[in-house]
């Protein structure tokens, strides 16, 4: 049985760090990674040995993204990102790449992803936005959909 609903759609929020919790994002940005670039369903495996946990932690952490509308869960199947759903991921992975690029660049620190994302979700979006500028001169640099068009960090050293 496949769940579905739409409650994100309909909660209007803005910002992704209000239709989400940092550990739910998590989930979201680590669904959005190992799917990229292929067309099958993410499986429970993948996302629990990429954040060492529980399959069932995994499994009811799908279920309850479901119910909010941004993944489509099928029981043994997998997940696949909502547009919602891969909206709040971008947007939370390239608060993470402004984070981890002003680090690196400023003081050449090569901050862990984990770190870099949960620094990015409790940043203002003010805050953000002036990593972005300092680290590329523009506020386009970390966006959800940076100007040359990539899906990604343009910021590829940094693997964000």
């Amino acid at each position: 049985m496949a769940i579905d609903h739409s409650r994100a759609d309909v909660c209007g929020c803005v910002r992704p760090t209000a239709c989400v919790d940092r550990n739910e994002g998590l989930y979201l940005v680590v669904v959005g990674r190992v799917g990229s670039g292929r067309d099958e369903r993410v499986r429970t495996g993948e996302v629990s040995d990429r954040l060492d946990v529980a399959p069932s932690s995994v499994t009811e952490m799908f279920e309850r993204l479901a119910a909010d509308g941004l993944l489509r869960y099928e029981k043994r199947e997998g997940v696949v990102l909502t547009d919602r759903g891969r909206e709040v991921a971008l947007e939370l992975e390239a608060r993470q790449c402004a984070v981890r690029t002003f680090f690196r660049r400023r003081t050449g620190f090569d901050m862990p992803l984990e770190a870099g994302y949960r620094i990015g979700y409790v940043l203002p979006d003010e805050a953000i936005e002036r990593l972005r500028v300092l680290v590329d001169g523009t506020s386009n640099a970390c966006s959800v959909t940076p100007p040359n068009g990539a899906e990604r960090c343009p910021f590829a050293e940094l693997e964000c």
